[in-house]
């Protein structure tokens, strides 16, 4: 059995992403998942004069976490196209946290799962896209991407309609299959 982690890359309190990390993880069958809030490694900006200073504690809990399980599921919100500063943010001090060239979510490249949702009919694939071709250079694999357009369209009392819950217990079956 692998452990996975699973993560929002959103800030926001009433995250759609979030959400979409609680319906997917329970999707998980074969798999021990953990799901973590980022909110709870509060972070400054990155900037070399604060890194200077020291890798924050809260960097290395998160990329310690990280480093403790086998898989990610990770649900990015689309700013402007691309993955918000949030995210970026922490991404950015987990590439500090690691020698050169080794990868930012553990000792070894991770099998990860990209999803996104949004309110619009893309569902954020445009930043899933720009995120999947990252994640080789961050040390993640990335075995399968999901996105979910016109959300709140296809959400009622917190759950999915039937078409897109079939689709999203695929691609989690298909991504727990490659583990």
């Amino acid at each position: 059995m692998k452990k996975i982690l699973a993560f929002s890359g959103s800030n926001h309190s009433q995250s759609i992403h979030q959400n979409l990390i609680n319906i997917t993880a329970s999707k998980v069958v074969k798999n021990e998942v953990t799901i973590i809030d980022l909110n709870d490694f509060p972070l400054p900006i990155y900037s070399i004069d604060i890194e200077n200073k020291g890798i924050p504690e809260q960097v290395k809990k998160l990329r310690q976490t990280m480093i403790e399980h086998d898989a990610l599921i990770i649900a990015s919100p689309e700013h402007n196209g691309s993955m918000p500063a949030f995210l970026k943010n922490i991404i950015d001090w987990l590439s500090r946290a690691t020698e050169p060239g080794q990868p930012f979510f553990g000792v070894s490249t991770k099998p990860v799962l990209l999803l996104s949702a949004s309110p619009g009919e893309s569902g954020g694939a445009t930043n899933l896209k720009a995120m999947a071709e990252l994640m080789p250079w961050w040390g993640g694999d990335v075995k399968g991407t999901y996105s979910v357009g016109s959300y709140h369209e296809k959400i009622t009392d917190g759950k999915l309609d039937l078409k897109t819950d079939k689709e999203l217990t695929a691609i989690v079956l298909s991504f727990e299959n490659s583990l």
